[in-house]
């Protein structure tokens, strides 16, 4: 991992956003700012100052259907704020709605234009500003149709205002919508409990100050915005979302006291407590191989559940009977809990692990299905794991095994990496785990695991193993599974990359590798990870597939060792999408990890290589709602052209198929939000195809809570 800094894509956007805007039964009109009204020093002409930002893009979510448009950029380094305009037509003029600071965009990376006309065709520009408030150029458009109708219920709306984070948090029916950063009163005066919204005041002057965008709360306490100085005084930046500073009253930021005060009516219940909420989005990505077929038994050795960690298991059966599940979860020195779930023909059963009863929190766990008929089996995490927050994807394995490899392990930084072991057996399992470091020397850790355990390793923590590239294998006495989750907050990149990844071992090394996934452009950076567990340099020929056809580069694996290859820093591969075929002259190892730097999903995922490429792949997880995107990534390594089908089964019971052509020698990638029919919903998924092909399953999201 320490060869990874430095190494990263600079283009500007994997088809991640799309144009498909919301939802609600008001439209509420922004007021357009101008400079008249703005605090001295918010007025300003674009002269010289930051580059426009980059990564544009438009979120189509189905609770904004009809109500607003939702917009994400990333964040420039050295910015403080950004602008936002709008127009009818992307050659027409634009006018300023509304803007937000540097470090709001940090906690929620989305603004919000609430003042949309339903069908109506607007395009967006942003620009961003310095410290010192000098506005650069406007970015390149982008378009946003709103849906002509609104969502059919009209939302519930409240706001919570934590002393402790000095946030004000905004939601709909629950879930967060907004995140604002706002100074409350210094000293503790500002008064917790249950309030409401009585009176939208507008400006109010306050001992010779102007307060804009007033909401009443409380006799003689209001919302607004931070008071201007006649000369200037702006300490807003250094208060607002730091420390208390007012009088009793919130203040929020300048740039963005409008949106709540046209987005709450009166009557919006308020509530001010003194404890923090941690309600910061939970972001990041995930990315699976498929099943090749389907079983009647499944087995994961990761599982975790607590309030700031969230597990699912998707169960698919694409059979034509209906098949119960039997699922046993065996939390770590606990007695094991019992479920059993019924499948319907042609469904997908998404479990809520947190809701499994008598299962214990904030203890792992591992996971037995033993279905009686052929099932598919997933699961997917969502966590904010020490600050650390992101989600991953895995697909189970149908059978335990003696041994596993693991490529990718590192321990430096901000990474924790786990070795997670599930015994499933009756018997006591001795366990070996010899640990490969690069350029360092081995460390073999032998333990005993009791039967139908599992055990949970900190790699970080083991002697010599802090702060080192690894690589992994397990022998044991009788046959186990293993898994290996990694958390990281890598600051190797602007704005640093945060989340975790999840991947299941591999049962053996060997000579030829696929991996369809593979992205080192728009905000992507891409590492392959080659584990050489033999005593001899092992001589790798690494055929990249691209839009403009293979690319051929040889590597070499010494002896014992784990070795890096930055995909991003080979000539020709800047900037591509690409699948990959590894043949190797001695049996080696191979995962795939890639860190997206995008701010509306920064996270990374690993997966695994494959050996053997299939007509058949299955996926029991799937997901297009709200802020997720999901793909298909689908590669041909044949020399003549591939034919492929894909049937999604959605959670409301129909089916939706989508056909297409892989080029020999090529890959695909599947945007499933965009398929007709498959928006906004779960769904699981079997691809069928003329040829073998190799296919893997990856989602984007940023989940508000």
């Amino acid at each position: 991992m320490g060869m990874r800094s430095g190494c990263r894509g600079t283009s500007t956007a994997r088809a991640m956003g799309r144009a498909r805007p919301a939802s609600a039964l008001v439209v509420m009109l922004v007021l357009v700012l101008t400079g008249a009204i703005l605090p001295a020093g918010l007025a300003t002409a674009q002269t010289a100052g930051p580059d426009a930002p980059r990564g544009l893009e438009v979120f189509s979510r189905q609770e904004d259907r009809g109500i607003r448009v939702t917009l994400s950029w990333n964040l420039e380094p050295g910015c403080s704020a950004y602008k936002v305009y709008r127009s009818d037509r992307a050659d027409g003029e634009y006018t300023y709605i509304g803007g937000v600071s540097a470090e709001t965009m940090g906690d929620f990376p989305f603004f919000l234009d609430n003042s949309v006309t339903p069908g109506a065709l607007y395009c967006y520009k942003v620009s961003a500003l310095d410290a010192e408030w000098r506005e650069g150029q406007l970015s390149i458009p982008v378009r946003a149709r709103v849906a002509p109708v609104r969502r059919a219920a009209a939302v519930r709306k409240s706001m919570m205002v934590s002393l402790a984070d000095q946030r004000l948090y905004c939601f709909e029916d629950g879930v967060v919508v907004n995140i604002l950063r706002v100074s409350t009163g210094a000293g503790g005066a500002t008064p917790t409990g249950r309030y409401s919204i009585s009176q939208h005041a507008g400006t109010v002057w306050v001992t010779g100050l102007r307060c804009d965008y007033w909401m009443v709360w409380k006799p003689n306490y209001g919302m607004h915005s931070w008071p201007w100085w006649p000369d200037g005084y702006r300490d807003y930046e250094t208060s607002v979302g730091v420390r208390p500073r007012s009088h009793g009253c919130i203040r929020v930021h300048p740039l963005e006291a409008s949106w709540p005060y046209y987005w709450a009516p009166d009557g919006t219940p308020l509530t001010i407590v003194s404890h923090s909420l941690g309600k910061l989005p939970l972001q990041g990505a995930g990315c699976s191989s498929g099943a090749t077929a389907p079983s009647k038994t499944w087995y994961f050795a990761e599982g975790y559940i607590e309030a700031e960690f969230i597990e699912y298991l998707l169960l698919f059966n694409p059979g034509t009977t209906p098949v119960n599940a039997l699922t046993t979860y065996y939390p770590e020195g606990h007695p094991r809990v019992v479920e059993s779930y019924y499948l319907p023909p042609g469904s997908r059963q998404t479990v809520n692990v947190n809701n499994v009863g008598n299962l214990p929190q904030s203890y792992g766990h591992a996971i037995k299905i033993e279905a009686d008929g052929p099932i598919v089996a997933q699961q997917s995490e969502f966590y904010n794991c020490a600050n650390r927050r992101g989600g991953d994807l895995a697909t189970g394995v149908t059978a335990p095994s003696r041994t596993w490899y693991f490529a990718e392990g590192f321990t430096g930084a901000h990474f924790s990496t786990y070795l997670l072991l599930f015994n499933p057996g009756a018997k006591q399992n001795h366990v070996k785990v010899n640990y490969l470091v690069n350029g360092g020397t081995p460390y073999l850790h032998e333990f005993d695991m009791a039967a139908e355990s599992r055990g949970t390793t900190l790699v970080d923590a083991l002697p010599g193993l802090d702060d080192k590239e690894v690589s992994m294998s397990v022998d044991s006495q009788y046959p186990l599974v293993a898994e290996r989750a990694e958390y990281f907050a890598w600051p190797g990149h602007v704005n640093g990359v945060n989340g975790g990844d999840l991947s299941m071992g591999l049962t053996a090394p060997s000579k030829q590798w696929f991996l369809a996934e593979g992205c080192t452009g728009h905000f992507f950076d891409e590492y392959i990870l080659v584990n050489n567990p033999g005593p001899d340099v092992a001589s790798l020929d690494v055929q990249f597939l691209t839009a403009g056809g293979p690319v051929n580069h040889v590597f070499a694996a010494p002896p014992l060792s784990r070795i890096t290859i930055c995909v991003d820093s080979i000539p020709g591969l800047e900037d591509a999408d690409t699948g990959a075929i590894i043949n190797s002259d001695r049996e080696v190892v191979v995962e795939r990890a890639m860190y997206l730097t995008r701010d509306s999903r920064r996270g990374g995922h690993v997966n695994a290589g494959v050996t053997d490429p299939s007509k058949d792949w299955y996926f029991a997880e799937g997901f297009t709602g709200g802020t997720f995107d999901e793909y298909i990534l689908v590669m041909n390594p044949n020399d003549n052209a591939a034919f492929v089908n894909l049937l999604f089964h959605l959670e409301n019971g129909s089916d939706v198929g989508a056909g297409y052509a892989v080029p020999a020698r090529g890959r695909i990638t599947v945007h499933v939000d965009e398929i007709p029919g498959v928006e906004w919903t779960g769904s699981a998924v079997e691809l069928h195809s003329d040829i073998p092909v190799v296919a893997e399953q990856a989602e984007y999201f940023c989940m508000p809570r």
